[in-house]
């Protein structure tokens, strides 16, 4: 009998929490980014030049297109071995969340760091996305071209909130 209860419970928790089709509207905005991208980005945390990279990025759509999964890898070549080593490895899940409003995009590193970002449509084809870090804050400008099939992302952060340094850019193709 209390086996029965629990499930009970349980099943109108997960019933409670299951997207509509008003989640999977909300993430058509995104469609554009669905496909495998390939390209270069490069990336300055210090003095010297920007460290470049060969970046591919695989993007999904899951659960009935209400949640997307986005994937990216940056690998280049170190000039010590010169074989080819990952500098950057990152895994995300993109959702609507129907409770706050707004899209959750939740990110993770292969250092095992996450974070809980914000991520909102600026205007068609161009998205905004970023986070509080312990030391200030870090966004990144998103703008696609679906014509030319191109994604620029541009990433900058601020100690304050208001003066922003560039210190990343991305620049893939689709290639299917």
């Amino acid at each position: 009998m209390i086996g029965f209860m629990v499930a009970g419970i349980l099943t109108g928790k997960l019933l409670a929490q299951s997207p509509s089709s008003g989640n999977k509207e909300k993430m058509e905005v995104f469609k554009g980014w669905v496909g495998q991208w390939k390209g270069e980005g490069s990336m300055q945390m210090g003095p010297g030049e920007p460290r470049k990279s060969s970046v591919e990025e695989r993007i999904e759509s899951k659960l009935g297109g209400s949640i997307m999964v986005v994937e990216g890898i940056g690998k280049r070549i170190d000039p010590s071995t010169q074989k080819e080593v990952v500098v950057h490895h990152a895994f995300a899940v993109l959702s609507f969340d129907e409770q706050s409003g707004s899209y959750k995009f939740k990110t993770y590193l292969q250092d095992g760091k996450s974070a809980d970002a914000w991520l909102t449509t600026v205007s068609e084809n161009k998205f905004q996305w970023g986070f509080d870090t312990p030391h200030g804050k870090i966004r990144y400008n998103i703008n696609l071209d679906p014509a030319k099939k191109t994604w620029n992302e541009i990433g900058e952060r601020s100690t304050d909130g208001t003066n922003w340094m560039k210190f990343f850019e991305m620049n893939l193709t689709r290639v299917d």
